[in-house]
C-alpha cells in the first residue's frame, strides 16, 4: 500500500519554464549575452540552479568560471525576489492533491529548485496542504540522490515501498529507484519526452493528473 506520494515541482505540479526562462533571460541581457528559449530551458533545468544557468551559459558559449558565481547569484536573487511570475497550475493537480490528501496520503515536494523558492512558490499555489516541502539546501545532495527523500519518509516512519516518488524527468525516474520506491510515475505533460522517462525506468506515464491517483491506490 502507498502511503506516501513525493512529487517534484517544476513541470509536474507547475508550470513553470516561461519563469525560469524570463528570469535566465533577465540575467544574461544585463550583461550582453544571448537569450534562450523556453524550450531550451526544458533541458537546462532539473538538477538546480547552478546547473540550469550552466548549461544556459554553456549554450550561448558564454561560461567562464570567474563571472559564474556572480551571474547565478543574480539569477537567483531575480527569482527568489518573484518566484511565481509567468507560473500555473497544471491542469488537475489541485484537485488530485486534495484526493490524495483526503484518502490519508501523507503529501511531500522535494525539489532541486533552491529551497526557499520552493516554499515560496509551493506556499503560494497551495497554501499548507503538502506536509513536506524541500527545495534544495546546501549539504544536502540533489535528486537523483536519495538522502532527502529517504530522509522525509523515515521521519513518518513509512517505508521506500510505501511511497511513490512522481516527476517528469530522469531525474526524478532515478531517484524514485535509488530509494526503493514502491511506485515511480512518470508525468507527460513536463519538461522531458516520455523516452526519457521510460529509459529511466517508470512504472508507468500518465497524460492526465487524475490518473495518479489511480495509480497509487491500485498498490496494494
Amino acid at each position: 500500500m502507498i502511503k506516501c506520494c513525493i512529487f517534484d515541482l517544476d513541470g509536474t505540479l507547475l508550470d513553470t519554464i516561461n519563469s525560469i526562462a524570463y528570469f535566465v533571460n533577465k540575467t544574461f541581457q544585463n550583461h550582453g549575452i544571448d537569450t534562450v528559449t523556453a524550450e531550451e530551458c526544458n533541458y537546462f533545468a532539473g538538477n538546480g540552479a547552478k546547473t540550469l544557468v550552466r548549461r544556459a551559459l554553456e549554450s550561448k558559449n558564454s561560461y567562464d568560471e570567474n563571472t559564474f558565481p556572480s551571474l547565478l547569484s543574480e539569477y537567483k536573487s531575480a527569482y527568489d525576489a518573484n518566484p511565481t511570475h509567468l507560473t500555473e497550475v497544471f491542469s488537475g493537480i489541485r484537485e488530485l492533491i486534495i484526493s490524495l490528501k483526503e484518502a490519508g496520503l501523507k503529501l511531500v515536494v522535494l525539489s532541486n529548485k533552491p529551497d526557499f523558492a520552493t516554499k515560496s512558490i509551493v506556499n503560494h499555489f497551495f497554501g499548507d496542504i503538502f506536509d513536506i516541502v524541500l527545495g534544495g539546501i546546501d549539504g544536502i545532495p540533489l535528486k537523483p540522490e536519495p538522502k532527502a527523500a529517504l530522509d522525509v519518509i523515515s521521519g513518518f516512519g513509512i517505508l521506500p515501498s510505501e511511497t511513490a516518488f512522481i516527476g517528469d524527468t530522469a531525474t526524478d525516474i532515478e531517484t524514485g529507484k535509488n530509494m526503493g520506491a514502491g511506485l515511480s510515475i512518470g508525468v507527460s505533460w513536463g519538461f522531458r519526452p516520455e523516452s526519457e522517462l521510460l529509459g529511466a525506468g517508470a512504472d508507468v506515464i500518465v497524460s492526465k493528473a487524475e490518473e495518479i491517483f489511480a495509480e497509487v491506490l491500485s498498490v496494494g
